[in-house]
């Protein structure tokens, strides 16, 4: 999801990789650089997430005029940050009313508000977090908080000593801090950078000790769509009778390549796209997939290609289905044809950026955010539907690596085998999964196996009823009610 009122940044501060935001008027926003100093040391993956999360919250305070505008009062602040967690649960479908139905009724302004926020949805792409993201949202959003308390102090001493401003003032932004920005404005001595750093600071800082705690998710989640559906929506299998129908939505060779890499070996997209070339095998038709951490070589390797994401596998090389094996190297072939470029700084990755801007740049850098957009804009575009049990929702890539693992533990035809299907070990290794609690997660069995067995154990009952002498079975007489009593 791009972002609409600030744009971010990879820069480099000490020899570091990190991350700038700048505001509408092209002013870094100091207090996102801060955050992004705090994590320093953290997993590039880990930054990644965080300063992508921290910069569409910031993103969001701008287009509800939070940020960027006059200043607000610190219940306006809550109660926008209030309404962001709400957007995060139901994006455009949020609501803002008591009770559902004929019996719902709103607040004095609510349903205006409603309104409002339903708009911002649209227009920043706002959509619903999976009952799993929650945590990885939530933390970073915290972690924003608490650097902005931390500088809020130090903002407020800068108020007094460099810009002379009265400290009963200063004392006074514990409440209502209106009238120390306002009084901020008319200090010559401050630099623009100073002002919005003292602004923002004051604003932000605040927050999570007038809320009297961290922001956490909203009540009543745990029981949403998880419980209520009794299916985890997010770990079912993508269709593949509607998978032509998405290679024919998008334009690109390159995610044609990608996509039916996963779902020809039911590897993770992260791990395709550390793919390097000499990890692919023309001849053979063959994809290994190995640890990045093995095959650099400290100094020789720019710091940002580091800490690529990994999360293990047991083996390394891969088996590739059929057809999509074909598939694949077909699309592989004609993407490194007509849109593969030679890097600049010589990156032998697979998958790049194919935009101007950054053409030749490893794909691996662009946010979780962006290859989900770009996956669930294809799916809609093809008008694919989701599963019976939500059929508005939006498929991910990562539900092909499912689609992989259910098809090889039911349906993959083997040799002088009775029935099709491997078991659950051999998937275990194909997925390349340490543990086969993981492994279960993804290749569950066909509902129409259990469905067989039932029946098959019916079948034979019945046939072995049958054969015996007589049509109805003889059963012993119920007890009469005197000779139970006798008893």
């Amino acid at each position: 999801m791009a972002l609409k009122n600030v744009r971010k940044k990879q820069v480099t501060w000490s020899g570091t990789l990190t991350w700038e935001l700048k505001d509408r008027a092209g002013v870094p926003i100091s207090v996102f650089s801060e955050f992004c100093r705090k994590l320093t040391g953290l997993a590039y993956a880990t930054q990644l997430r965080y300063t992508t999360v921290v910069a569409r919250f910031i993103d969001y305070l701008y287009e509800v005029e939070v940020l960027g505008g006059p200043p607000v009062s610190r219940a306006v602040l809550n109660k926008a940050i209030d309404h962001y967690l709400a957007l995060l649960r139901s994006g455009e479908n949020i609501s803002l009313s008591v009770g559902e139905g004929a019996n719902a009724c709103y607040a004095e302004g609510d349903q205006a508000s409603e309104l409002a926020l339903r708009n911002v949805a649209k227009r920043l792409g706002i959509e619903p977090l999976s009952s799993g993201s929650w945590d990885n949202t939530l933390a970073p959003l915290n972690m924003f908080l608490r650097v902005c308390a931390m500088l809020e102090q130090e903002a407020k001493e800068i108020a007094v000593l460099k810009g002379g401003i009265d400290a009963s003032l200063v004392n006074a932004a514990e409440w209502d801090y209106r009238p120390l920005l306002q009084a901020v404005d008319g200090i010559s001595a401050f630099s623009v950078e100073e002002v919005w750093h003292l602004k923002h600071s004051t604003m932000l800082g605040g927050v999570i000790r007038f809320r009297g705690n961290k922001l956490t998710r909203p009540k009543g989640l745990k029981q949403s769509s998880r419980q209520k559906s009794q299916v985890d929506v997010d770990s079912l299998d993508f269709p593949e009778d509607y998978f032509p129908a998405l290679l024919q939505s998008t334009t690109s060779w390159r995610d044609r390549a990608l996509w039916t890499l996963l779902l020809a070996s039911g590897i993770r997209r992260s791990e395709a796209l550390n793919l390097r070339w000499c990890d692919v095998d023309f001849a053979a038709r063959e994809v290994y997939v190995l640890d990045p951490n093995q095959q650099r070589y400290g100094r020789l390797v720019p710091t940002d290609v580091r800490q690529l994401r990994f999360k293990g596998r047991s083996v390394s090389q891969t088996y590739m289905r059929l057809p999509y094996r074909n598939w694949f190297f077909e699309y592989l072939s004609r993407y490194r044809r007509e849109e593969y470029r030679l890097p600049m700084d010589g990156n032998d990755f697979v998958f790049q950026y194919l935009f101007a801007t950054y053409h030749g740049r490893p794909l691996h850098k662009a946010t979780d955010e962006t290859l989900n957009d770009s996956f669930k804009s294809a799916v809609k575009r093809a008008r694919i539907p989701g599963p019976a049990i939500n059929r508005n929702y939006v498929w991910t890539a990562h539900s092909l690596r499912h689609a992989y693992a259910r098809h090889m533990l039911n349906d993959f035809n083997v040799p002088g085998q009775e029935r099709p299907g491997l078991s659950e070990v051999d998937v275990q290794a194909l997925l390349g999964q340490k543990h086969i609690g993981s492994t279960r997660k993804y290749a569950k069995p066909h509902a129409s196996r259990l469905r067989e067995k039932l029946l098959a154990h019916d079948h034979q009952y019945i046939q072995g009823i049958v054969s015996l002498p007589g049509q109805t079975p003889q059963l012993p007489a119920p007890a009469l009610q005197s000779e139970k009593n006798a008893n």
